[in-house]
Order: C-alpha cells, then sequence, then structure tokens
C-alpha cells in the first residue's frame, strides 16, 4: 500500500463514518486532502462525492446515509456479516479482528464493532501491513461487493466504495488464504 493509498484511507474511513453536523468545518481541510491525491480519476470521484455533501442538507445526509448502511443488510458497514451473518462464527471473527488491533498497537473506538470499515480503513492508513492479519484481509473481501452493490444503485456512496475497493483489493489478492468464510 502506498502513502498516497493510506491517505486515501483515512480519508475515505472520514467520509464513510455517520455525517455529524461538524462536517461543515471540516470540509475544507478534506478538499486540501483531496487534491493531494495523485491518481486522476480517484480525485474527481472524492470531488464528486464532496460536491454531493456540499450541496445536500445535512438531515438529508444522514438519511441517505441511514437508508444505506443501517438499515440495508446488504450494504452494512460492518464487513464479517457479509461473510458470517450474525451467528456465533461472527462473534469470534470479532475478537480476531480485535486481537490484530491490539497486537498491533491500535486503539480500537469502545462505541463501534471492529470490522466497521471506516475503523478498519483508519486502521491500515496507519498500519498497511499488519502481521497474521488473516481475519482483517477475509472481511475487506466483502468491499467488492458493497460496491458493486451501491454502484449499481447509483448510490452517493458507490464511489467512495469503488475506491476503498480498488485499494484494498492488492491486499486482498495477496492473501488469497484469506479468502474464506473462516474469519
Amino acid at each position: 500500500m502506498t502513502e498516497n493509498d493510506r491517505v486515501q484511507c483515512k480519508l475515505l474511513g472520514f467520509l464513510l463514518e455517520y455525517p455529524a453536523a461538524s462536517w461543515n468545518t471540516e470540509l475544507a481541510d478534506v478538499n486540501e486532502i483531496v487534491e493531494t491525491v495523485n491518481d486522476c480519476r480517484r480525485r474527481q470521484l472524492l470531488r464528486s462525492f464532496l460536491t454531493y455533501v456540499e450541496s445536500t442538507p445535512l438531515l438529508q445526509l444522514q438519511e441517505t446515509y441511514t437508508a444505506a448502511f443501517d438499515l440495508d443488510p446488504a450494504t452494512s458497514l460492518h464487513l464479517t456479516y457479509h461473510l458470517l451473518g450474525d451467528g456465533e462464527d461472527r462473534g469470534k471473527a470479532l475478537a480476531k479482528i480485535l486481537w490484530v488491533y491490539h497486537r498491533e498497537g491500535y486503539d480500537a473506538a469502545i462505541d463501534e464493532l471492529p470490522d466497521f470499515l471506516p475503523m478498519v480503513l483508519e486502521f491500515l492508513a496507519l498500519c498497511p501491513e499488519p502481521e497474521e492479519a488473516t481475519p482483517l484481509w477475509s472481511c475487506l473481501s466483502a468491499v467488492a461487493e458493497l460496491a458493486e452493490r451501491l454502484q449499481k444503485d447509483k448510490h452517493p456512496y458507490g464511489g467512495l466504495m469503488e475506491l476503498v475497493a480498488e485499494i484494498v483489493h492488492p491486499c486482498v489478492i495477496t492473501h488469497p488464504d484469506s479468502i474464506s468464510k473462516e474469519v
């Protein structure tokens, strides 16, 4: 993962968080970071999303986010759900991901599950090549399918998810043993 990919992971992690009222004050900084993205197509996708954010009332942004990521299990940002559903195996996978974070010295947010995509992206921005991270790579294999679903529906977050898929795909395919139902 390149330094530019790491910057994009941090940025995408922020943009995939629930749109809080503080977003408006942070958008100027976000726009500056977008301009540092060295890939023209990625930069344009980010600009398009920011244009959408800037032209959409906060309440509508929050409703759009909630409808896609909180109310529709098919596009949940909790990645292990896509691989394991809501069973006992998912709990074990979440514990394994949390262990990866702990081993690398990352303080995971206590108010969110460790497979929450924005948290995973923040972790990768800080630690792009964690040791023995099979559970992490396995859950990231769900991102391409999420991107496809959102793009198919022409969802405002589709471009962001497409970028995430592009960035994490090389990491996932270099760890082929991780792509399984056994997170």
